[in-house]
This record gives structure tokens, sequence and C-alpha cells, in this order.
């Protein structure tokens, strides 16, 4: 039964999908870290993407079961970024990986990530103008060009249903949801 759902967000993005699937499914969120210890349950585990991989994966899991993982990041979401953040990470082929897109501001980064990433946004945009002279941008992708240009924005949509309708389906029929109070 999945009994909460654990965050760790540097920008807010993270936090805003946990508190989403706190708000839908019932269940409490926390951030990493600081959550119940809660043997009798598993968790949800959300982070933010970097360098192909996702961030306090290693003490998610060290916080309990994880049912499945939620990896937030600048680019549209794709099963090619899900199994390669299963790869990086050495996440289990039983747990899920739903890939969502957040939002990116660069003025809350931590200085070392700041420099990086305004050397990466420029490589972004590049490759974005490059294909949007060829076809038009997907939403998503225009909202990743929008990031990159400016520094700052948000997702084409912040749509966690994906990861809504995986745990309703999973866990309704066994009665595996523990609401929060």
């Amino acid at each position: 039964m999945i009994a909460a759902i654990i965050y760790n967000s540097v920008t807010g993005s993270c936090k805003r999908y946990a508190d989403e699937l706190s708000r839908q499914l019932h269940l409490p969120a926390y951030p990493l870290g600081s959550a119940p210890t809660r043997a009798d349950g598993e968790l949800i585990y959300v982070g933010w993407i970097m360098a192909g991989g996702i961030v306090g994966w290693k003490k998610a899991r060290s916080s309990g079961a994880v049912a499945a993982v939620v990896a937030v990041g600048m680019a549209p979401p794709s099963g090619k970024t899900a199994e390669g953040i299963r790869a990086k990470a050495g996440i289990p082929a039983s747990v899920p990986v739903f890939v969502l897109q957040g939002g990116f501001h660069l003025d809350k980064l931590p200085a070392p990530m700041k420099l990086i990433m305004k050397w990466k946004v420029r490589d972004i945009a590049k490759q974005l103008e490059a294909k949007k002279a060829k076809a038009p941008l997907s939403a998503e992708e225009q909202a990743l060009w929008n990031m990159a240009q400016r520094g700052s924005g948000e997702p084409a949509s912040w749509d966690a249903s994906e990861v809504v309708n995986w745990v309703l389906d999973k866990y309704r029929s066994e009665g595996a949801l523990r609401q929060k109070d």
C-alpha cells in the first residue's frame, strides 16, 4: 500500500507535483528526509533530473519501499528519458519511472548549478532553433525553448494524471491507498 509521497525540490517543480499528487490521491507529502518512518507502506518519490539521473534517489530508497519514481525535468517527457534515468540510478524494473516536464528558474539554482545551466540552456535553445526551422515545435518543446531563452518558465502543463491513473489502477482494487487524515 502507498503511505506517502516524498519529494526533493530545488526550484519548486517537484514540490508542486508532490502537492498535486497528495491532493489527488489523498496522501501526505513530505520533503525528502523529513517523512515519518513508515515501515507499513510504500512511497512515491518525486525528484528532479540532473545530468540524466534523478537527484535524491539513493536517500529516497533508504527512506522506505519506493513504489514509483516521478522524475521532473525541463525537457518533454519520453520513454527514452525514463529508461536512461532507470539505468543510471539503478532503479529496479519493477518500479515505474514517470517523467514529467517541470518549470525552470535559473535564479533559484545554487551558484555552481546556475553556472552550468547558463551554458546548457544556450545549447538547448540552439538545438530547438534548428528543429523549429524544419517543423513546428510541440507544446512541450515550445515550453522548453521558452525556458532556455528566458532562463525561467513553466511547463506546457502541470499534468500528473499518468501517475495518478497508475496509482489508482494498481491500488484501488486492493484497497491499498492510505488516505491522509
